[in-house]
């Protein structure tokens, strides 16, 4: 981003957030919006988790998490470090795709009772966090390692406390707390990918690759930055007219000071064979507490790293319809390798104070770091080849990303006795997510075919677009404060907990591209048949007598600055009459204010009509739970709510944009509504003293105007896509859970089964939207599931504890139903991602005392992903089996 960017990014942020501000008093000790209804369990609740007596550590904990779920008012889930430890899981993203009803997509995101991310929203400590993806508001939840995690809730009914923005449901990450004692764990860990038995990819980095930092070498350079401050474009005919004018004299200079920034660009890009090692991992974590007169002080920090090198082979189609329902292929990518360098790294600090049993204080400082590095060779047919037998071509795909959060966060729990035991609990968090790309570079060679398929010859394309790089930053900011109040009283046989609270969430974001295309029309055949850095070697950019042009095609909206304001508070009821009806009604009041201004990438300045960038909408959203305690085991449940779900930032600009994600171009659009929710729950859960627990749910949730992503007419393989609403959309169906310890057989075989346990879900909906038939595109079907909805999805964990503790194993299996991917246009099917079937094992034995060795194997099936459309292959991705070994031992 040129320093002239960066000052209109500002001024314009600035004016942006003085003209969403409003004048509402923000207190500055803020609630966490999740403490009161998903947070730890309070001392009456812990006291009865340390009673349940079971057999068995995985059983112990989830029992615990089951008994805290239980105590929920509204319909939740919940994780625990053991449960997530004992699956093997090495993430948020991958632990919750075992919780009943979720599936995930793209290792990232979550969709909860299918519906896509967008209807799902993450919490870290009860705080909103920033994303580092510049498409989307919701955060890619592989950020956030194991390591960092205690506990997660998936709430999938609504509460007044919590966002109004909530779909499908919202997940509520709980990270390690001061720990009871002095603690000091290490772990090292190896693994190993069956993919990674071929040779990799690779290309000269950087000297800090290592530990996931470009230190500079693919990075945007300072001449560079600076002809584009100076210029506002690498233009020959603009560089000219900076130089006083288009005259003979300066054009002949312009063209010199082209070539001279071409110099300037990293092309030591050649992509060799490498050998693939092992992953590995390692972390280490220290925590104590002190006593220091009636105060307590606890103290807990840990970081980890983890290394990574995969190979993966893909398959990529794309089809027109040639006549009736056939489908003529448009790209043919049969044969794509890949390798997928990944380093991780985290850090966490905390700090809390207990002044006595009634005030506690709390802060944590968390850092992720996630860097990728893909390199990518597809050969194959696009649509100018496709029709040639003997000719193709042979795409290269460098993405180096980085991808960081930071966030700091204070919050305090205080129950006032001299106020009837006024439970106040407040929170302030600030954080920001960083996505930076220094090098995104793509060219393609064509290869000549002899009639028996062997190569001839292979030359990089002649076009002015011969290769392609791409140079992106964003940058995410939040703030977020909240208090909450609760206030109990006791009259006759009811008691009541009046409960009131206010949140203020801030968000202001800036993005920027820079693209450039490389022109290779000067050069011979003999010279384009070299390698990526000998055709643009210095000697060849710098011969006057052949032809280079570095030209600058960044789009005129791929830069933008953009800032949300919600002002947000709540009053709720909580009435439980008898121990054996508990009544929760609350209303939540959000003013919510968002605008995306798309800027002139060389000139700063605002592209489009201003008055179509402002957003704001304000509501009541009521919502109600009913729980019969039918008695100690048994309860029913019902709920009630009403919310709502938004567009994201750049789905509301009608300007053209690169989802970074999928590839695909996008174009916002203005007048995009915002989706209503109104959502049913129906719930039995019974709870046995051995920890055993069962539970069955109805839910029905009926959508008002859902989002859906289309694509537009005339994409022709080049997709195209936007957003539009549907006219209305619904999705229902049955949940069932068990946890149950296998001692109910009698003999030798019993006794034998008296240490295994099974936890299994199921979930089975429908879902249905309608959508008109638009003027700009050509729906196939304008009656269909929702994008991304699978009809079921079931999870099964067997596990074994032995009797001493010193042996544990896990066996999971995850399913999830066929899901529609991309919706299908002018008489195409709707593109299905088919079913996935997960299998994974996890071992671990205690070699010493709180020292113990784990084994894993990971989709021990070897099964692949695929998207088909009509039966044809559109997407598909060998996963490989991988392997792991780790070591961790507990002072």
């Amino acid at each position: 981003m040129s320093s002239k960017q960066s000052f209109v990014y500002s001024r314009v942020n600035r004016g942006v957030l003085l003209a969403l501000a409003t004048s509402a008093a923000v207190a500055f000790m803020p609630a966490s919006a999740q403490e009161t209804s998903a947070a730890a369990p309070d001392a009456a609740i812990a006291e009865q988790v340390e009673r349940i007596s079971v057999s068995g550590r995985l059983l112990s904990s989830a029992a615990a998490t089951a008994e805290e779920r239980r105590q929920q008012p509204y319909v939740a889930e919940l994780l625990g470090i053991e449960q997530i430890s004992r699956a093997g899981d090495s993430n948020a993203a991958a632990a919750l795709r075992r919780v009943t009803g979720l599936t995930l997509v793209k290792d990232k995101f979550i969709y909860v009772r299918g519906l896509g991310e967008r209807y799902s929203s993450t919490l870290l400590n009860g705080a909103q966090v920033p994303s580092p993806d510049p498409t989307r508001n919701v955060v890619p939840l592989d950020m956030f390692p194991a390591g960092i995690i205690e506990s997660m809730v998936v709430q999938k009914a609504f509460s007044p406390e919590l966002p109004a923005a909530f779909g499908g449901g919202n997940v509520n990450i709980r990270t390690v707390s001061i720990p009871r004692e002095e603690i000091f764990n290490f772990s090292v860990g190896v693994g190993y990918n069956s993919l990674s038995s071929d040779d990799g990819l690779d290309y000269r980095g950087g000297g800090d690759d290592w530990r996931g930092k470009d230190d500079g070498t693919r990075g945007l350079s300072t001449g560079i930055q600076d002809a584009l401050n100076k210029y506002g474009s690498l233009d020959v005919v603009k560089i000219a007219q900076g130089l006083g004018g288009i005259t003979p004299a300066n054009l002949v200079a312009a063209e010199k000071i082209n070539r001279n920034l071409g110099l300037e660009l990293n092309r030591d890009l050649d992509i060799n064979n490498k050998s693939i090692g092992p992953e590995y991992d390692t972390s280490l974590s220290y925590g104590n507490r002190f006593d220091i007169g009636s105060t307590v002080f606890g103290v807990m920090a840990g970081v980890s790293y983890d290394k990574s090198s995969e190979n993966f082979k893909e398959q990529e189609r794309y089809y027109s319809i040639s006549s009736g329902t056939e489908l003529t292929p448009l790209n043919r990518y049969d044969d794509i390798r890949g390798t997928e360098h990944q380093v991780k790294m985290s850090g966490m600090l905390n700090f809390g104070l207990e002044f006595d049993s009634n005030h506690r204080i709390e802060t944590s400082s968390i850092y992720l770091s996630d860097t990728k590095d893909e390199i990518k060779i597809k050969i194959g047919d696009s649509i100018e080849t496709i029709n040639e037998a003997l000719r193709e071509n042979e795409d290269y795909s460098i993405l180096y990303e980085e991808r960081s959060m930071l966030t700091n966060q204070i919050r305090g729990r205080h129950t006032l006795d001299f106020l009837n035991d006024l439970a106040l609990d407040w929170q302030y968090t600030d954080a920001k997510a960083e996505r930076n790309a220094p090098s995104e570079v793509e060219y393609r060679y064509v290869r000549q075919l002899a009639e028996d398929g062997s190569l001839l010859n292979r030359t990089m394309r002649r076009s002015d677009n011969a290769a392609i790089y791409q140079f992106g930053q964003l940058e995410d900011n939040t703030e977020n404060v909240s208090w909450n109040a609760k206030y109990p009283m006791t009259i006759g046989s009811t008691e009541y907990a009046f409960s009131t609270g206010y949140a203020y969430f801030e968000r202001q974001r800036n993005a920027g591209t820079n693209r450039f295309k490389l022109d290779t029309r000067g050069f011979s055949n003999e010279e384009l048949s070299q390698s990526f850095s000998n055709i643009f070697s210095d000697a060849n950019i710098s011969n006057p007598a052949k032809r280079f042009l570095l030209s600058d095609v960044t789009a005129q909206a791929d830069d933008y600055v953009a800032a949300q304001q919600v002002d947000a508070a709540y009053v709720g009821v909580e009435a439980t009459y008898d121990m054996t009806w508990r009544v929760n009604a609350g209303l939540r009041y959000e003013d919510f204010r968002q605008i995306s201004v798309p800027l002139n990438p060389a000139t700063g300045e605002i592209q489009g009509n201003v008055a179509d960038f402002p957003r704001q909408e304000d509501d009541l959203y009521p919502a109600l739970a009913v729980t019969w305690m039918q008695s100690e085991e048994t309860q029913y449940r019902f709920g009630f709510s009403e919310t709502v779900v938004r567009p994201d930032l750049r789905e509301v600009t009608p300007v053209l944009f690169i989802d970074p994600i999928t590839d695909f171009k996008v174009i916002g659009f203005s007048d995009l509504k915002s989706t209503s929710i109104s959502a049913y729950d129906l719930r039995w859960e019974q709870y046995l003293d051995s920890g055993s627990n069962y539970s069955l749910g109805l839910f029905y949730k009926d959508l008002t105007n859902p989002i859906e992503a289309v694509e537009l007419k005339g994409s022709d393989g080049n997709l195209l896509m936007s957003f539009r609403n549907a006219i209305g959309g619904e999705v229902y169906g049955v949940e069932a859970e068990a946890l149950q310890k296998l001692d109910m057989f009698e003999g030798d075989f019993g006794q034998m089964l008296d240490n295994f346990f099974v936890v299994s879900n199921f979930t089975y909906s429908e879902s249905e939207i309608e959508i008109e038939s638009l003027g700009e595109t050509n729906l196939t079907n304008l009656v269909r599931p929702l994008t991304g909805h699978s009809k079921y999805v079931v999870n099964f964990q067997l596990g074994f504890d032995s009797d001493n503790e010193d042996h544990t194993a896990t066996l999971t299996y995850n399913v999830f139903g066929k899901r529609i991917a991309f919706a299908g246009i002018d008489g195409k099917d709707d593109a299905y991602e088919q079913p996935f079937n997960s299998l994974d094992f996890v071992y671990s034995y205690n070699v010493f005392t709180d020292g113990s060795l784990k084994f894993s194997a990971k989709n021990i099936l070897n099964r692949d992903i695929e998207i088909l459309q009509q039966g044809e292959i559109l997407q598909m991705r060998e996963q490989g089996v991988s392997v792991g070994l780790s070591f961790s031992q507990k002072f």
